[in-house]
């Protein structure tokens, strides 16, 4: 009996919410916190006599809210660890209450004073640093000074030596100019001599061929004798 009541009771309530469900799920979620009160009971249902599921909900704790009763006397809420349930809508706020609020405000007070106290510990710091960096740039405006009195007394000696290594690098130059001169005239006389060798061969050549030409022209040239016949 005792099951049959509960399968109804699993059934009915199975129902309601394949009924509700549509409507529920039109609400958009909202955070909502608990307001300034000691404790807010979550009830299973909207109702005073309802079921407690969760025994009190402390001042500034966060909640999802979904919807409103019928009467707009209790919304239904889901805590961050799952539970949910219905509480009074009296007791929730869309700001969050002013102890949780003073609380925040402290935290982030410690935070900016903790912050303050960084920078003010950077700031001298920072200040100590710039005092060693002016002593430092004393001391570098006087190595300058000194380089630069060094090394005018530097060219000053060395201008001598500068004047005659420019005119060593002129002589190179020179010499090197002349060494592609006589390169090049080097170049032109190994043509001249192939061109010489190449013209004594040409001219072998054809006084070999006048010659082979003069003698088989040449017999050409004169008449023959006649043979004398037996009437001479």
């Amino acid at each position: 009996m005792k099951k049959s009541l509960l399968a109804n009771r699993v059934t009915a309530i199975s129902a309601v919410v394949a009924f509700l469900l549509p409507s529920l799920l039109s609400y958009a979620q909202e955070t909502r916190y608990i307001s300034d009160t000691l404790l807010v009971a979550v009830r299973a249902e909207a109702q005073t006599d309802s079921e407690i599921v969760h025994r009190g909900l402390s001042t500034g704790t966060a909640v999802l809210s979904y919807a409103f009763s019928e009467n707009n006397e209790w919304i239904e809420i889901e805590t961050h660890n799952g539970i949910r349930g219905w509480v009074r809508a009296q007791y929730l706020q869309t700001d969050p209450p002013a102890s949780l609020m003073i609380g925040e405000m402290r935290v982030e007070l410690a935070k900016m004073q903790a912050e303050n106290n960084r920078l003010v510990a950077q700031l001298s710091e920072r200040s100590s640093d710039a005092n060693l960096a002016d002593d430092a740039i004393d001391e570098l405006t006087a190595q300058v000074e000194s380089a630069r009195n060094e090394l005018a007394e530097v060219r000053r000696v060395s201008s001598a030596a500068l004047e005659l290594d420019l005119m060593n690098q002129q002589l190179v130059a020179e010499l090197e100019s002349e060494r592609s001169g006589a390169d090049l005239l080097r170049l032109e006389n190994v043509r001249l001599r192939e061109r010489i060798a190449n013209n004594q061969i040409l001219d072998g050549a054809l006084a070999v061929l006048l010659g082979v030409i003069l003698a088989v022209i040449t017999p050409r040239l004169w008449p023959s004798k006649k043979q004398s016949d037996g009437w001479n």
